[in-house]
C-alpha cells in the first residue's frame, strides 16, 4: 500500500559539474534537476527528475509542470501515474517508494528487493580530442576509488579505447556510443572485442535492432542496450531479436516500480543487467544504488563518487567509492541526509503544496 503524502515540495536546482562532460549526444557543464519531497506523519520520501536529451521524454520545464499536476492529483487522492520514459513520473515514483520505505521502517534497498551489499561502480569518462586528457581522467577516477570506467565514444575513438586499455591493463572498461555508430562502422567496434571490455553500450541507433544484432553475432563482448529500452516491453523484443546480451535499466527514466519489473523480465530472458544513470545528484544516485543491489544486476552500474561530478552534492555525506564499490547506507527510507542548505542555495524556484 502507498503511504499517501499530505505535503509535496519541489525544487528546481542547477548544480555545476566539476568537469565538462562530452558525449556523442552533446556536452554538459551543469546539471539541472527537479527534486521532489513527499511527506506524511513526519516521514519523508525523496526523488529526482533528471532530464537528459535522448533518454527522457521531458525537459526540466516540462518535468516541473508535470510534477505540479501530479502533486495536486496525488494530494487529491488520485493514484500516481507512471509514464514510461518520463523523468517526472519516475521522480515521483522514487519519492513515493522511499516514503513507503520510511513508513515501513526499512532501508530503501530493502523496499526494492535488494540487500546491503557492495555494488561495483563505474565512473563515466567523457570524450576528448586529446588522448592524454582521457588517460588523465581515467587515472583521476582510479584515484577516487573506482575500478571500473565507462568511456564515452563515437566513430573514430577506437584508438583512444586501446590507449586506455594499454595504460590500465587491469581496469574494468566498458564503452558507450549512445547510438552513434552505423552498420558501416561495425569493423571498428569488432576491433574492440580483443580488449576484454565489460560491455559495448548502445553501439548503433536504438531503432536498429538488426544492426545491433549483427554486431553481437560477431563479438564475444556483450552488447548492452540502453536507449533501446524506452518501455519495459522492449526487453522482450531485445531478447527475441538477439540485439544484445544485456540491458541498462535507468531508474531516472523508468522509476523504481518499472525498473523492478524490468529486472524480472531481464532475468526471465537471461539478459545481463546494469543500472544506468542520468548524471543525477546524490538523490537520484541513492535510488540507483539501492536498485543496483538487486541480485539480478550483474554488470557494473553507472555509479560514481559524488566528487567525480560535483564539488558539493545534495546529500551528506557525499557518496564515495571504496575499492571499486559503493554500499548503501543502513538508514530507513532514503537512508541518507539531504544537505538542505545546498539544495536551497542551488534552487531557482520552489513550490510547496499545500502552501
Amino acid at each position: 500500500m502507498i503511504a499517501r503524502p499530505t505535503r509535496i515540495q519541489l525544487w528546481d536546482v542547477t548544480v555545476p559539474l566539476v568537469r565538462h562532460f562530452w558525449t556523442a549526444e552533446g556536452s554538459m557543464t551543469k546539471r539541472r534537476s527537479i527534486v521532489v519531497k513527499v511527506t506524511r506523519d513526519q516521514h519523508d520520501g525523496w526523488g529526482e527528475a533528471a532530464p537528459y536529451p535522448g533518454h527522457t521524454r521531458d525537459t526540466a520545464d516540462e518535468a516541473w509542470e508535470l510534477l505540479m499536476r501530479e502533486s495536486r492529483r496525488i494530494l487529491g487522492a488520485d493514484e500516481p501515474v507512471l509514464i514510461e520514459g518520463s523523468c517526472a513520473t519516475a521522480a515521483m515514483d522514487q519519492a513515493l517508494t522511499s516514503l513507503r520505505a520510511a513508513y515501513h521502517g526499512v532501508p530503501l534497498y530493502s523496499e526494492v528487493g535488494g540487500d546491503r551489499v557492495p555494488v561495483l561502480a563505474s565512473a563515466a569518462i567523457g570524450m576528448s580530442d586529446d588522448v592524454g586528457e582521457t588517460l588523465d581522467a581515467v587515472a583521476e577516477a582510479i584515484d577516487g576509488g573506482h575500478r571500473n570506467v565507462k568511456l564515452k565514444i563515437e566513430p573514430g575513438y577506437a584508438q583512444t579505447v586501446m590507449a586506455v586499455r594499454k595504460g590500465f591493463p587491469e581496469l574494468g572498461i566498458s564503452v558507450d556510443a549512445n547510438g552513434s555508430f552505423r552498420r558501416t562502422d561495425l569493423d571498428e567496434l569488432v576491433a574492440l572485442d580483443e580488449l576484454e571490455l565489460t560491455a559495448i553500450e548502445q553501439p548503433l541507433s536504438p531503432l536498429d535492432l538488426p544492426g545491433n544484432a549483427a554486431l553481437q553475432s560477431r563479438i564475444a563482448t556483450p552488447v548492452c542496450l540502453d536507449e533501446s529500452v524506452k518501455r519495459i516491453g522492449d526487453i522482450v523484443t531485445i531478447a527475441a531479436s538477439g540485439a544484445g546480451r544485456a540491458v541498462s535499466l535507468k531508474p531516472g527514466r523508468l522509476g523504481p516500480t518499472l525498473t523492478m519489473r524490468g529486472l524480472e523480465l531481464a532475468a526471465r530472458y537471461h539478459l545481463d543487467v546494469k543500472i544506468g544513470g542520468l548524471l543525477e545528484t546524490g538523490i537520484g544516485r541513492t535510488h540507483a544504488l539501492s536498485l543496483a543491489t538487486h541480485p539480478v544486476v550483474s554488470l557494473p552500474s553507472d555509479l560514481a563518487a559524488s566528487a567525480h561530478w560535483f564539488a558539493h552534492d545534495l546529500v551528506r555525506p557525499p557518496w564515495q567509492v571504496v575499492d571499486g564499490s559503493m554500499t548503501p547506507h543502513e538508514g530507513v527510507g532514503l537512508g541518507t541526509a539531504i544537505d538542505q542548505a545546498e539544495l536551497d542555495s542551488r534552487s531557482v524556484r520552489t513550490l510547496r503544496i499545500p502552501h
